[in-house]
């Protein structure tokens, strides 16, 4: 529990500072607000930046009130840790919040590992929908002109469609690359790599393209990255 009370906290004091205060200006700002129980030290402040210890129920409930805290993560107990920690989720309403953060919280980290990704990366559905796209594919979608500042490229685009519908230079390697979508998508373990060249504004740039399929229970998704590469590489026969 002080693992996430650390996490809420330290997230908390940089939306409302801009940053990490020190313990004295906390201790300060904390003990103007608290109504409820006695005034704080600049050490127990020190120790609730460090992750040393945590506030006692009065001051933690002045904590969440004052920084707006989550207090269904903070209050969140794994199935190991339920039958120790005493602090329970006493609703269905409860509950749920805490659950729905969960899935929050891995979705956050799913965007920040597919952003740590050098490739432009997107994630298709089984009808070819971007259901996510990290901030590289995000980035080169908004520089496009023919993407319309990346509206036409993002969440929420049929990318098969985009595919099959394009027109003119590179209209041909578009297309296979979504008939290639279509396939990986039916047999979930069929990949599909190819290079292409993509000049734009006098700018001489090449791309390999990669398409893989994964199932995760009842659910398949499509991962297309795009890979620059140099010249003597697109040439280079594979």
């Amino acid at each position: 529990m002080i693992e996430r009370f650390h996490l809420a906290f330290r997230a908390g004091l940089i939306n409302r500072f801009g940053e990490i205060p020190t313990a004295s200006k906390l201790a300060i700002e904390f003990n103007l607000r608290n109504f409820q129980s006695n005034p704080i030290s600049r050490e127990s402040a020190r120790k609730w930046i460090n992750g040393q210890s945590m506030p006692e129920t009065a001051r933690l409930k002045a904590l969440i009130g004052w920084l707006n805290l989550d207090a269904s993560f903070i209050y969140s107990t794994t199935i190991t840790e339920k039958a120790s920690i005493p602090v329970a989720i006493d609703s269905q309403k409860n509950m749920a919040k805490v659950e729905a953060y969960e899935r929050r919280k891995i979705e956050g980290l799913a965007q920040a590992a597919m952003n740590f990704v050098s490739p432009l990366t997107a994630v298709l559905n089984t009808e070819g929908i971007i259901i996510l796209v990290n901030s590289a594919w995000r980035s080169a979608a908004m520089l496009y002109p023919k993407l319309k500042g990346g509206s036409l490229g993002c969440e929420g685009v049929n990318y098969l469609a985009v595919c099959e519908k394009a027109m003119g230079l590179g209209s041909e390697e578009a297309n296979k690359v979504a008939r290639s979508i279509r396939e990986v998508i039916a047999e979930h373990s069929k990949t599909f790599t190819s290079k292409y060249p993509c000049h734009s504004n006098g700018d001489k740039r090449w791309f390999e393209v990669k398409v893989s399929a994964y199932k995760h229970l009842d659910d398949v998704c499509c991962v297309v990255t795009h890979m620059p590469i140099t010249e003597a590489t697109f040439k280079k026969k594979s």
